[in-house]
């Protein structure tokens, strides 16, 4: 059998939640040895969160064994169980140091080294070690000790600062960094691995999440380095377009909004072109990108002037038809989504017919983009040519768009009576754009694309049952990738024990009975 990256590497983890837990089980996927030092009195994080296999379970339970976020993160690694509170658990953990070629840990700065596992005291006993630490801000300055997650890091990397409305509180982005910080890690710990293999020393790696997360505004921090401006939030306008807003239209009823966006001078000159050539396009607060940003709020206001007359529907069908097309789309209630949205709401100003298509068997869809004249007529041929496709109406981009609500409602007449990928692979084979919609069956059980990139892989775990195990998105030629199940709490502590340390099972016992392996 091949072997893998990084068999041979042997890795032992001290991390919770995703921050520590995605950098050993990236390094598992190549084939690290993984062991994962956890506590029973005191579980993992990721152990108490679901979805759980039989929704949460009865109270006495190991719920902990039955995670899904768990065995997703933490899959092909062992698990030894260790009261760290004791220092007999602590000298275990210093014993299992020396089988280690890597120790990774992600708690608040200064935890593990006030446990006595500090790099200082592994280094004692082996001193080749690598060991990583990945903290919220680093192992050094005033603010090295302040614990936190991901949902606080982003704030102070500072990017919920730019998102949200100027009038408004920041709006969060979720745990971001705790999918950057990671990858920051397992580059720093090969790098580690290639300067022992030819050094033959080991080193401390202190990486601060903090850090790897600054890198995201790289751009912002160098236009205030270099021209002294502060980024803040900016609701719907953009550096890069304006306009760039959402404007309120002319309906029935009050609550009606279009958004508009011009990024290129061209299109411009076609959206002024289309309101006509009011004398106040031709102003020159309005003449250059640059300029129209600096009077956005007056640009905003003669445009909506000008969109308060016209019903939403007409505003994208000018904008969308013009020789020039310019950015644009109708804002829909909640009630409209539920009722328009595999019809309209995913059409494009660039192509026609685009949409979904509801297709055979309940709440099934397949989804059609035709670009070209050429593919419209490859589209035509697939459908066997019906009467209507020669319609005039149909006989260009230009007539497909004016007509596209009746368009649609023709194609849904041909999808309805065939499934999804009867759709997708008859329109592929003659170079028609076309997927299903897929549902979680269909990106497990049927996805053909992903069973032949073997993206998972079947996994047979005590608690939860066969479940489903993710491989990374990459395939190496000559390094095969193997996912296996994550371990139940302590699942590895004999055999692990007795490997690695060579403890008798009178030893083990004895720790299990007084607490010191849980």
């Amino acid at each position: 059998m091949q072997q893998r990256l990084l068999e041979g590497i042997r890795v032992l983890d001290f991390t919770i939640v995703i921050a520590g837990t995605f950098i050993t089980r990236m390094m598992a996927n190549e084939g690290a040895d993984v062991l994962k030092i956890e506590s029973r009195s005191h579980p993992e994080i990721f152990r108490q969160f679901g979805p759980f296999k039989d929704d949460y379970p009865e109270p006495f339970n190991p719920w902990y064994n039955r995670g899904g976020s768990f065995g997703i993160w933490n899959a092909s690694k062992r698990s030894i169980a260790l009261n760290l509170t004791d220092p007999r658990g602590i000298e275990i953990a210093k014993r299992l140091v020396t089988w280690a070629d890597v120790v990774v840990e992600n708690f608040a700065g200064g935890v593990l080294k006030r446990m006595g596992l500090g790099y200082e005291e592994l280094v004692k006993v082996k001193p080749d070690i690598i060991m990583l630490s990945s903290c919220m801000q680093g192992q050094t300055g005033p603010h090295s000790r302040h614990p936190g997650f991901g949902t606080q890091l982003v704030n102070l990397v500072g990017l919920t600062t730019i998102t949200g409305w100027p009038d408004r509180e920041p709006a969060s982005v979720g745990a971001y960094t705790d999918i950057i910080a990671p990858r920051f890690s397992v580059l720093a710990i090969l790098a580690a691995l290639d300067y022992r293999r030819r050094t033959g020393k080991g080193q401390y790696i202190d990486l601060s999440q903090y850090e790897a997360g600054v890198h995201l505004l790289s751009p912002l921090v160098l236009d205030n380095v270099v021209n002294k401006r502060v980024a803040t939030r900016i609701g719907n306008q953009s550096e890069y377009a304006a306009p760039h807003n959402a404007y309120p239209c002319r309906d029935r009823h009050t609550d009606r909004w279009c958004a508009i966006g011009v990024y290129t001078d061209e299109e411009w000159k076609s959206f002024c072109k289309i309101l006509g050539d009011p004398a106040w396009t031709r102003d020159e607060r309005f003449s250059t990108l640059r300029a129209r940003r600096e009077n956005e709020e007056e640009l905003d206001r003669r445009i909506e002037e000008w969109t308060r007359n016209i019903h939403p529907d007409d505003v994208v069908r000018r904008l969308q038809l013009a020789d020039e097309p310019v950015p644009v789309k109708r804002l829909y209630t909640g009630r409209e989504l539920q009722e328009y949205e595999f019809d309209v709401k995913h059409r494009s100003p660039y192509t026609a017919p685009h949409g979904v298509y509801r297709c055979q068997w309940e709440d099934r869809w397949c989804v059609i983009a035709v670009y070209t004249d050429e593919e419209w007529r490859s589209f035509c041929k697939v459908i066997g040519n019906p009467k209507w496709t020669s319609d005039p109406r149909f006989n260009s981009f230009q007539g497909r768009k004016e007509n596209e609500e009746e368009l649609d409602r023709l194609i849904a007449t041909w999808t309805v009576n065939r499934t999804p990928e009867e759709v997708m692979s008859m329109m592929q084979a003659a170079g028609v754009p076309s997927g299903i919609v897929a549902t979680g069956e269909d990106l497990i059980e049927h996805d053909l694309q992903l069973k032949h990139r073997h993206v998972y892989h079947e996994l047979d775990h005590p608690e939860i049952g066969t479940y489903h195990g993710v491989a990374p998105s990459y395939e190496f030629s000559k390094c095969p990738v193997e996912v296996e199940r994550a371990p139940l709490m302590g699942e590895h502590n004999e055999s692990a024990l007795k490997e690695i340390l060579g403890m008798s099972d009178e030893e083990i016992k004895e720790l299990i009975l007084e607490e010191v392996i849980e």
